[in-house]
């Protein structure tokens, strides 16, 4: 009995199976977190450098029962903004304080998704530290040409090409970008991108030109993007074509990063030390 026992516990004795590195990223099917949940409430609020005026927003209806017909009837899916009123500067006040927020969502949801190596024991490409994700991944970090990756393709953009990847990343809707998008990877499942959509819904033609004006405006203050492709934002296939440079030298594939035209400062890799303390950045030098 005991040998047959022996012999059946042996049996159910799963193999072990090697963890995933916990410095991934989880930028497959999982929603980015919303930064409202991990940041301080009470934490200064962001401002972009362009004042949203003169937008009007169909507030989301939710109504059930008898009294759809009779809110429809009384023209209740849209809301008029006293312009000269209380009304209208609470609104505007709103509407800054929302695009502000998908900018700022945008900017974090940019390392959120970013790729990670093949191998689930090699972890993310991404050189910051698991723990310092949250508060570094800000605007001002794509406003430096120090990537925070160990390794990275960058591709210096034209301007027309620089254009293509805010349309991309900020489209109009009904767009082929936006088109692209929804059957893609990484943007049906970024926070900025719902809230961004879900806001472009409600909004007239001129009200959006007008936000995604504001939104371009700080868009061009950003060091680098990710280079966006068709059907994601984030790719790594290693490139070979005219243009692209390659850190570190030597390296094979890697994020693949968009350079802004107007950015003339050398690129180059944000290195933390094990402890991922402040200050203790390295830069690598391209060829």
């Amino acid at each position: 009995m005991d040998d047959i026992k022996a012999v059946f516990d042996c049996s159910i004795i799963p193999q072990s199976k090697k963890l995933s590195n916990k410095q991934r990223t989880q930028n497959r099917n999982r929603k980015t977190r919303d930064v409202d949940d991990l940041r301080d409430p009470d934490r200064q609020p962001m401002h972009l450098a362009t004042r949203i005026q003169g937008v009007l927003v169909k507030p989301a209806v939710r109504l059930a029962g008898r009294d759809v017909a009779l809110h429809s009837l009384d023209g209740g899916d849209e809301q008029e903004v006293d312009e000269t009123g209380d009304d209208a500067q609470a609104h505007e006040i709103s509407i800054n304080q929302r695009v502000a927020k998908i900018y700022e969502q945008f900017c974090f949801d940019v390392i959120e998704k970013a790729p990670n190596r093949k191998s689930k024991q090699d972890g993310s490409y991404l050189s910051i530290p698991l723990h310092r994700r949250i508060d570094l991944a800000r605007p001002e970090l794509l406003m430096t040409p120090a990537l925070p990756f160990q390794q990275a393709q960058h591709y210096k953009c034209s301007t027309e090409q620089w254009e293509k990847h805010f349309n991309r990343i900020f489209p109009v809707p009904s767009s082929p970008e936006a088109v692209q998008n929804a059957a893609g990877q990484n943007f049906p499942n970024c926070t900025y991108y719902k809230s961004y959509m879900r806001l472009c819904s409600t909004l007239q033609a001129l009200s959006l030109t007008k936000i995604r004006d504001a939104l371009k405006v700080e868009f061009d203050r950003l060091a680098w993007v990710p280079y966006t492709c068709s059907d994601r934002m984030w790719g790594t296939s290693a490139k070979h074509t005219k243009g692209w440079t390659v850190l570190p030298s030597g390296a094979k594939g890697g994020p693949m990063v968009a350079i802004n035209p107007r950015q003339r400062r050398r690129v180059t890799l944000l290195i933390f030390d094990q402890a991922g303390e402040e200050g203790a950045i390295d830069s690598e030098r391209e060829d």
